[in-house]
């Protein structure tokens, strides 16, 4: 999740009974249950110490003592694990999804759509850095620069998907601004970094990640119009689509004016893939707001206990 224009939460929401958390995790998945954000502890026995919650995710990201913070020398440099228990996590849900999709190869039309952030790029080196404290600029240079690898066993499901014939799209909350980018850490297509401030993101700076996704399917145009690969970018309000305007008409009355909620501007989004055709055979996020909304024949939830996004 991913993230400029979706304003997170404050994190410890999911720290507060992690192990309540994880126990109770496939009930609401297969019930599209988000949090209850309005609960109010009682007693501290409800509330999982925030230093604890941190080294308890550390650990499942097979990352224990990781060093936090943006300085040379901290953890945030180190390459995902590939063998930690939210790896194993991740594949399990691309496997799942995999052998949803085989299943269904011979749908009429049939697609799948993808959130990014911590669904098909991983961004927990940017939790590190930051200590979990979102914040836009800082954010904004790992995205640029392209810094996000795969979340594992994403790419494999993906490209297979793609090579049994759907078409591939990708809808996420990141600003339209970092629509080059974004593709270009997905598929390695060409795009020029900023350099980020050395003082904020010590030197030297990683490498970009060719996460190596397959190029989303390429959306069609009005006659005269570009044709655009399809990654869906969330753009400012003045740029809205007719069918945003529609679905996010309330938000849109409002004084000040409001965007979209992630759950309106996604699932528009969606009925907007479905209008040109295609049947979104599966869904798949790591929030409840990437999936909710309806127009998807199955949804697939990604894990993420870093940050929670309404």
């Amino acid at each position: 999740m991913k993230r400029l224009v979706r304003p997170r939460a404050p994190w410890i929401v999911l720290a507060l009974g992690v192990a309540a958390f994880v126990a109770a995790a496939a009930v609401a998945v297969a019930g599209l249950q988000p949090a209850d954000l309005t609960f109010t502890p009682k007693s501290e026995k409800q509330v999982t110490n925030i230093d604890v919650a941190r080294s308890w995710i550390k650990n499942y990201y097979g990352s224990p003592g990781a060093a936090t913070g943006p300085g040379a020398d901290k953890s945030w440099r180190d390459p995902l694990n590939t063998s930690s228990n939210y790896a194993n996590e991740a594949s399990s849900v691309a496997k799942d999804g995999g052998n949803w999709l085989a299943a269904r190869s011979k749908v009429k039309g049939k697609a799948i759509v993808l959130d990014v952030d911590d669904t098909t790029l991983a961004t927990w080196n940017y939790e590190l850095y930051s200590n979990w404290d979102y914040n836009p600029t800082t954010n904004g240079y790992f995205v640029d620069n392209e810094w996000f690898p795969a979340v594992p066993g994403m790419v494999n499901m993906v490209n297979t998907a793609a090579a049994e014939g759907y078409a591939v799209f990708f809808i996420t909350g990141r600003p339209s601004s970092q629509t080059e980018a974004t593709l270009a850490n997905l598929t390695g297509s060409a795009h020029t970094p900023t350099p980020p401030d050395p003082t904020l993101v010590p030197m030297p700076w990683p490498s970009p990640i060719d996460a190596g996704y397959v190029t989303p399917t390429t959306i069609p145009l009005a006659p005269g119009g570009t044709p655009q690969p399809g990654l869906f970018t969330k753009p400012a309000i003045a740029d809205y689509p007719q069918y945003l305007e529609d679905a996010c008409a309330d938000e849109l009355s409002q004084t000040p004016q409001k965007s979209c909620t992630t759950i309106h501007y996604k699932s528009a989004t969606r009925a907007y893939i479905e209008s040109l055709g295609y049947d979104i055979v599966g869904n798949f996020g790591d929030q409840f707001s990437d999936l909710l909304g309806g127009y998807a024949d199955k949804t697939f939830k990604l894990p993420n206990p870093n940050y929670y996004l309404p």
